[in-house]
C-alpha cells in the first residue's frame, strides 16, 4: 500500500527536479550594425541581451534563459548559442529567440524586444527515461 503511493510521488519529484529535462541547444546570428551591443559607454538604442522563450503558446511565453552578449560583439555574429536542460513540459515545443533592446532613454520594454516570429524553431522535447 505503501509501495503504491510513494511511487507516484517518486515520478513527479523526478519530472519537476531536472533529472527528466532534455538537453537543447540554440544557435542564432545576429547583426549588431543597426544596434550595436549596449555597454559602460552605451546604454541606450542598443541591444542588452537575448532571451530564449517557449513560445508554444505565444498569449504566455515562457522565458527560459536569458544570454548575454557576446564579448566584443559588433557587426554580423554568427553562432551565439546556449545549452540547457529543459522539460518538462515534453512534447513538441516552439522556442524562439528574440533580442531585447535598450531604447533612446536606456529604458527596456516590451516594444523593445526583435520580432519572435524572427528566429523560432519547433523541436521535440523528450524524458531522458527510455531513451537509448
Amino acid at each position: 500500500m505503501v509501495t503504491a503511493g510513494v511511487l507516484p510521488l517518486i515520478a513527479i519529484l523526478l519530472a519537476y527536479s531536472g533529472a527528466l529535462a532534455d538537453r537543447v541547444t540554440v544557435s542564432w546570428s545576429y547583426d549588431y550594425t543597426r544596434r550595436p551591443v549596449c555597454n559602460s559607454s552605451r546604454t541606450n538604442n542598443c541591444i542588452d541581451h537575448f532571451e530564449i522563450l517557449d513560445y508554444t503558446d505565444s498569449q504566455h511565453p515562457k522565458l527560459l534563459r536569458s544570454v548575454p552578449n557576446p564579448p566584443n560583439a559588433a557587426g554580423k555574429v554568427d553562432n551565439i548559442s546556449d545549452e540547457f536542460p529543459y522539460g518538462p513540459p515534453f512534447g513538441l515545443r516552439t522556442i524562439v529567440v528574440v533580442a531585447v533592446a535598450r531604447d533612446e532613454n536606456g529604458t527596456i520594454s516590451a516594444s523593445t524586444t526583435s520580432n519572435p516570429f524572427a528566429a523560432r524553431k519547433d523541436v521535440e522535447i523528450k524524458p531522458k527515461v527510455g531513451r537509448a
